[in-house]
């Protein structure tokens, strides 16, 4: 199906974020099946989407690998979701915390009442903000 080189290595375009790896790009076929955009100052993952049809494939976890082991090492790594039992999530919530994420502060971001969810370091990093 697709494999780990594969995905570790960015599509070329003039996007500045993917050149800089900032934005890793999975494809099949060339189709894009997942996107993630992470901030290395703040270890936060500002976008991570998996197509529809991939969403059981183990993309999320590769990904996270890719981060935790190469991109983001030694740092705790932070997204922010829906709340506990906020109608509008579709299980974004529960999906981050089958991958480890654990429950950190809550926020309101434009306006929208969200929460923090930290995937702690193996070796005890920080999420420097």
């Amino acid at each position: 199906m697709m494999s780990l080189r594969k995905m570790c290595q960015p599509i070329l375009t003039t996007s500045k974020g993917i050149l800089e790896q900032r934005v890793l790009i999975l494809t099949d076929n060339d189709i894009a099946i997942a996107l993630m955009s992470i901030n290395y100052h703040t270890g936060s993952i500002d976008f991570f989407g998996v197509h529809p049809l991939y969403r059981k494939c183990g993309i999320a976890n590769l990904f996270l690998d890719k981060v935790m082991n190469e991109l983001l090492v030694d740092k705790d790594i932070s997204v922010t979701t829906f709340r506990e039992g906020d109608k509008a999530d579709t299980g974004y919530r529960k999906a981050y915390k089958e991958l480890g994420f654990a429950e950190a502060e809550l926020l309101v971001e434009f306006g929208y009442p969200t929460q923090k969810l930290v995937l702690f370091s193996k070796n005890g990093g920080s999420t420097n903000e």
